[in-house]
This record gives C-alpha cells, sequence and structure tokens, in this order.
C-alpha cells in the first residue's frame, strides 16, 4: 500500500518537472508591426537586415535575406515575421514557409531565412515592408531574448514611356491635303503624358514654328518637299526613344467645280451652255477638254464646244458633259449633273402648309407638312424651310423638317416658311400659320427601397420630379399601409434649369405658394422614409405621388403609384468565430501529456507490485 502512495507522489513530480511547451515555434504572422511583445527580453536589442531593392520593378521576382543578430552571436535561435502591402511571398528555405501570403521561420533553430518576393503589377505604386524578427537566447523561455522591427517603403521604378503607330495621314498627301500626325502612347507605370516633343523637318531641316503640333495646314505644304517627324515620349520625369516618320508631298490633280448647266430647267427650245470653275494647288498650268453626252451617249461631233445649239435637242432627252483637267503631271475628269429637256416648265404651288403638332407642349417635335402642287405632273425633288420662334430667324434651323424639344419652350410662338422645287425651278415662298408652344405636365418616378423590406428596415422613397418648362411644384406624397392613408407631407420645390430645389412644406391650400414652418396645424412628415418601428410585418406598403404645378388647386397636375411592398420577418444568420488561445492550448496540451505518463507510471507500478507478491507467496 504505501508503494503505490509513492508512486502517486512521484507521478505528480514529474508532472510539475515536465518542461513548457511554447505555442507557434513554427512562426506566427500578424506580428511584423508590433514585433515579438511576448518575448520581454529586449525590445530593438536585435540588429535586423533584408536586402530590400531601392525601387522595384513591376512583375519582377526579387531574392531577399533577411537576419537578425544581438550581443549573444554564438546562439542560433531565432524567428520572424515579414509583411508586405503588395506582391507575393514565396520560399523554398527549409527554414522560412509562407503563411496568409506573409513570411515566417518554419523552425526557431535560424537567424537567417531567404524568401522570394514578385513585385506587383505596373501602376501599384509604393509597398510597405514590415518586419518584426527575434534573437532568442535558447532557454526555452520567453526571458532574456531580444527582438526588433522596421517599416521600409519601396517605390516602384519609374520606367521610362513610349509611342508607336506614329503615322502621318494621309499616306500619300498632296499639296492639297493637310497632314496629321498620330501615335499611341504608353507609360507601363501607368504615368499620363506630360512633355512629349514633336519636331517636324521639312527637306531635313528643323523649322520651330511647327514643334508640337499635330495638324500641319494643306497651305504649309509644296508638292516635291519631304516632311519628317520626331516624336519623344515623356511622362514629365522620363523621356523615351525618339521614333520618326516622313513622307513625301506629291502632285495635287487638278480640280473642277461648281459643275452645272444653263439654264437650269431647260426646254427643248433652249441652248445648252456647260459651266464650271477650275483650280490647280500648285499653280500648274491647265488644260481642259469638254464632252457631251445624250442619253449616256458620247456626241462626238459636239467635243470641245461650250455651248450646245437648240438644233440639236429634243424633248424627254438627257444630257450632261464631262470636262477633263490636265496639269501636265495628271489629269482629273469630273461629271456635271444631268438635265432633262422638258416643254416650258410650270412653276410649282405650295398649300396646306402647318406645323404638324395639334397642341405642341416643351417636350414636342414640330413637324412642317405642306402639300406640293405642279401643273405638269411633276414631283417634288428638293425644298427649302426657314423657322421662325417669336419672329426671329433661326438660321441654324435651316432646311430641317422636323424641330426637337431642344429648342422650344412654354409660350414661345413658332412659325415656318417654305419654298419647293420641281427640280427645274422653285416655286414662291409660303407661311405656315403660328403654333403656341404649351405647358408640359410633369413627370414622376418613384420607387419603395428596398425592394423586399424586414421589420428591421426603414422604408424610404426614392422619387424623381421632372418639369421641361422648370415650374414650381406642389408635391404631396401620401403612404398607405394596407391601403389605409397613413402619412401624408406637402412641400414645394422650384425647377431651375433642370434641377429641382427644395424650398418648403406648405399646409391646408396652399395658397399664396409661400412655404411654411411645420407645426401641429400642418399635416407632413418626412417625404422619403417610413422608419421601421412604424411597421409591422405582413403590412403592405405603398406611396401616392402628387405632383401640381404652381398650387394644389392647379388643374394640372401628375399622379404616380408606386409599386407595393410587403414587410417579411427579419432572417437570423449567426456567424460563429473562433477565437484561438495559444497559451490556453499549450497547457491542454501540457496536462494531457501529464496524465498519461501518470496512468502509464501507476500501471506499471501495480504489474511490479502484484508480481512481488506471487514472489512472495
Amino acid at each position: 500500500m504505501k508503494s503505490r502512495v509513492i508512486t502517486i507522489i512521484c507521478v505528480f513530480v514529474l508532472l510539475l518537472s515536465v518542461p513548457p511547451i511554447h505555442a507557434k515555434e513554427d512562426g506566427i504572422v500578424n506580428k511584423s508591426v508590433v514585433g515579438c511583445t511576448c518575448h520581454n527580453g529586449g525590445e530593438d536589442g536585435a540588429q535586423l537586415t533584408i536586402n530590400l531593392p531601392e525601387k522595384y520593378t513591376a512583375g519582377q521576382s526579387y531574392s531577399l535575406e533577411i537576419s537578425v543578430t544581438n550581443e549573444n552571436s554564438m546562439d542560433t535561435s531565432g524567428g520572424f515575421n515579414l509583411k508586405a502591402t503588395n506582391g507575393i511571398f514565396s520560399t523554398t528555405d527549409p527554414n522560412a514557409k509562407i503563411d496568409s501570403n506573409e513570411a515566417v521561420h518554419s523552425n526557431p533553430n535560424s537567424r537567417t531565412w531567404n524568401v522570394d518576393w514578385l513585385a506587383p503589377i505596373s501602376g501599384s505604386g509604393i509597398v510597405t515592408f514590415t518586419l518584426a524578427a527575434l534573437a532568442a537566447d535558447g532557454n526555452d523561455g520567453k526571458s532574456g531574448d531580444d527582438w526588433g522591427t522596421l517599416s521600409i517603403d519601396v517605390s516602384e521604378e519609374n520606367l521610362p514611356p513610349s509611342v508607336s503607330s506614329v503615322t502621318i495621314s494621309p499616306t500619300n498627301p498632296t499639296s492639297s491635303d493637310s497632314l496629321e500626325l498620330s501615335y499611341t502612347y504608353l507609360d507601363v507605370n501607368n504615368d499620363l503624358e506630360d512633355g512629349t516633343t514633336i519636331i517636324w523637318k521639312v527637306n531635313g531641316v528643323i523649322n520651330s514654328k511647327y514643334n508640337n503640333l499635330l495638324f500641319i495646314d494643306f497651305k504649309e505644304t509644296t508638292r516635291g518637299d519631304i516632311w519628317g517627324v520626331e516624336v519623344t515620349p515623356s511622362d514629365g520625369e522620363n523621356e523615351g526613344e525618339l521614333v520618326s516618320q516622313q513622307i513625301s508631298i506629291i502632285n495635287s490633280k487638278p480640280v473642277a467645280s461648281n459643275l452645272s448647266i444653263s439654264p437650269a430647267g431647260p426646254s427643248q427650245f433652249n441652248d445648252l451652255t456647260a459651266n464650271w470653275d477650275e483650280y490647280d494647288e500648285d499653280n500648274d498650268l491647265i488644260s481642259s477638254s469638254l464632252k457631251w453626252y445624250k442619253n449616256n451617249t458620247h456626241q462626238t461631233e459636239l467635243d470641245g464646244l461650250s455651248t450646245v445649239n437648240s438644233s440639236f435637242t429634243k424633248e424627254n432627252e438627257e444630257w450632261f458633259f464631262s470636262i477633263t483637267l490636265n496639269d501636265s503631271f495628271e489629269e482629273n475628269i469630273e461629271n456635271s449633273s444631268k438635265v432633262i429637256l422638258n416643254l416650258i416648265n410650270d412653276i410649282p404651288t405650295i398649300e396646306n402648309i402647318f406645323i404638324e403638332n395639334i397642341k405642341p407642349t416643351t417636350n414636342s417635335n414640330l413637324s412642317a407638312t405642306w402639300l406640293f402642287l405642279d401643273g405638269d405632273g411633276d414631283e417634288q425633288v428638293d425644298f427649302e424651310i426657314k423657322w421662325y420662334r417669336n419672329c426671329e430667324y433661326l438660321s441654324q434651323l435651316d432646311n430641317k423638317q422636323n424641330i426637337g424639344p431642344e429648342f422650344t419652350f412654354e409660350h414661345q410662338v413658332w412659325y415656318f416658311e417654305i419654298r419647293a422645287t420641281d427640280g427645274l425651278e422653285y416655286s414662291e415662298w409660303y407661311t405656315s400659320s403660328n403654333k403656341l408652344i404649351n405647358n408640359s405636365m410633369p413627370e414622376v418616378f418613384a420607387s419603395i427601397i428596398p425592394e423586399n423590406p424586414t421589420n428591421n428596415s426603414n422604408l424610404e422613397l426614392n422619387l424623381t420630379t421632372i418639369d421641361a418648362d422648370y415650374d414650381r411644384l406642389l408635391i404631396t406624397v401620401e403612404w398607405y399601409k394596407n391601403d389605409n392613408l397613413e402619412f401624408t407631407t406637402k412641400s414645394i420645390y422650384h425647377d431651375l434649369e433642370g434641377k429641382p430645389e427644395f424650398v418648403g412644406y406648405f399646409c391646408g391650400d396652399g395658397s399664396g405658394g409661400l412655404p411654411v414652418e411645420a407645426d401641429v396645424n400642418c399635416c407632413w412628415n418626412d417625404i422619403h422614409e417610413i422608419k421601421s418601428n412604424q411597421t409591422k410585418i405582413g403590412e403592405k406598403w405603398h406611396a401616392l405621388i402628387v405632383v401640381h404645378e404652381g398650387s394644389p388647386t392647379s388643374p394640372l397636375y401628375t399622379v404616380f403609384k408606386t409599386e407595393e411592398v410587403t414587410i417579411f420577418p427579419e432572417s437570423i444568420n449567426k456567424n460563429g468565430e473562433e477565437i484561438e488561445n495559444f497559451t490556453t492550448i499549450a497547457y491542454v496540451q501540457s496536462i494531457t501529456y501529464g496524465i498519461l505518463t501518470m496512468v502509464t507510471f501507476m500501471l506499471l507500478q501495480f504489474l511490479l507490485s502484484v508480481k512481488a507478491s506471487k514472489e512472495e507467496k
């Protein structure tokens, strides 16, 4: 019996003599800034080194060596934690590992470690490295250890920009063509272009007046000149490599313009006369040759004649001429428009001239309409229109049959003048009747958010009002619960240049249209929100918005009803948090180890005592 008691006492002595187990001897993250505060030896007593680059190049991999030393250089125990605000860590060092993209030691038996860091993509900017390292004294305890921290910012290397696709357009310019330079700017650091230089050379000589121009007017070019450009990109700090391009100015063809046959509407009794203008950008002498065509057949006997006598023409024939210009370098051929010989033409007339919209508003299009009449049965070929707003002629709207709402506003008076042609002659000018631009009704867009509210949600009204006439708007909002009116708010807005501005609230009938302060006699509440404590599960809510122009008694108003929403119960979602206490784990492990040892020892003593008892017998 005494031997068993002694055994139990020995077991507890053994338990007390079990060495403590230290948590995270294989490294710990999130210590790179605060340091190894659990070690109470000496803060800043360790010397830390790491071979970071002064600047990094995007996408490049760097091999980093980390070391820690202290006065006790004989001991090799230590640990570290390295973190970077960007980039990716990796390692093949058996004494290090990567945890949550942080580099830490994998065992406590080293003071130097090697890790690789892959730099982030271009434009990432400054990367901050934080390092904590521990130089342990090897006494298996937390005292007598030296540690330290450091923080280093490494900026991204600013690489010079580059240009590509340097192009002078057109590719084969003539002296009639302006030159336009284009290029593609590229900077791997995403720096903006700043200070790029463009130098133009004419026949190899720099002309400073063209420096940094992207456009050269055709008046500056001459046939036979060789134009070159040199583009040197810059981001304001670095300059890239120069890229050049050049082209030659070739001959401009002579130009024939304003080709016409007079008279414009000939009959079979008229002579036909060819008219044109000619021009050469290079100031070359121009020779010309003229050919006449009847019903698309070349009339060789008329070559060179500027006028065809009426004896050569008949009714319903189709005539045109071509002119060939030659400047001794090349020729250019232009054809006139065709004319058809008619009987003596009847001048067309116009009737039923009006603006199509019955009652246009500020948001409406204005459409001109008319009836074309011609005694010869000719169809309308073209027309000319002039628009007037409040008796003011608007030249920018010439020949537009439809006018968009961007030009109209309430109370304006519009009309137009019209003349049309049968291809031979124009009618006289006709004037339409006046059309008044009427008031536009306000538009309302509203919805309740959220779409699927819970009993913990506030109901918010997302409300937008638009009035094309910028009228003062009186807005009444009624909140309905299960189709029963619960709350009402009334407010005044002034719509200035399409931007509604809140003026105030109004009560009663809003006489005078003046905003008033809220009081017990004014029925209003927050126009945009119903608090969650005012709602219950299963209720159905909607809002009715009435927008009046000017006053609540105005006959001009718009009504809008929102979609109905139902109040749902709040769902329950509990996310458990797992909290790890490394000290507790260590003691649990220690106690478990002690219990197993005690049980094993007691069993051994029991078997020995049983054996001894048998031997005594």
